[in-house]
């Protein structure tokens, strides 16, 4: 049986200029605000690394501001397949503060875009004065979903790759598993999926 084909897409440096972007972005959006405390939610376990990284940013951009961390889980995957119903827990939400100031969910990737918006509706209906979302990346085209801000669009085409052979390509590194391994890598890499 042939081994699927891995390939290294972005490297350290890449990442960390895409999260300055985003962190610059996200400054410009809440300067306008007029607020000196914003809740960054993370989904844990994907967007641990993106979230430290732009909170380091963000301190630098915005020293005057606290930053309030909070993190919650989500499953929505089992292996290299994408489950449809999305189940949330609470980490760390500290639910006085979401009702106070503005919140921002941090993820790592959006695919399906299911995992956005269920978030986004749960933080509301605890009472959030503002929702927005920082993803570090956008798999699809077809996906528009309820993206505020975003590292880099791949863009990619159901169409195009599967004229390819190619059902979908799986992302792995910096926060993102592929079948349990290589969240701490500092890169990020695909596997294609026939």
């Amino acid at each position: 049986m042939k081994s699927p084909i891995q390939k290294i897409i972005f490297d350290r440096n890449g990442i960390q200029s895409k999260v300055k972007r985003i962190a610059r972005k996200i400054v410009s959006w809440f300067r306008n605000k007029n607020e000196k405390t914003l809740n960054l939610v993370s989904v844990l376990e994907g967007a641990r690394p993106f979230t430290r990284d732009l909170v380091k940013t963000l301190k630098k951009l915005m020293p005057e501001v606290e930053i309030k961390n909070h993190e919650i889980r989500v499953i929505g995957t089992k292996g290299t397949k994408l489950l449809k119903n999305r189940k949330w827990r609470m980490s760390t939400l500290d639910a006085k503060a979401i009702r106070q100031f503005p919140v921002l969910i941090m993820d790592d990737l959006v695919d399906s875009g299911l995992t956005l918006q269920t978030l986004r509706k749960e933080i509301l209906n605890l009472g959030a004065p503002e929702v927005k979302n920082a993803v570090f990346l956008r798999k699809y085209k077809s996906h528009r979903g309820p993206v505020d801000f975003c590292g880099i669009e791949l863009g990619l085409n159901h169409k195009k790759l599967a004229q390819k052979g190619i059902k979908d390509y799986w992302l792995f590194g910096y926060g993102m598993d592929l079948n349990g391994k290589h969240r701490k890598s500092k890169k990020i890499g695909w596997v294609e999926i026939r």
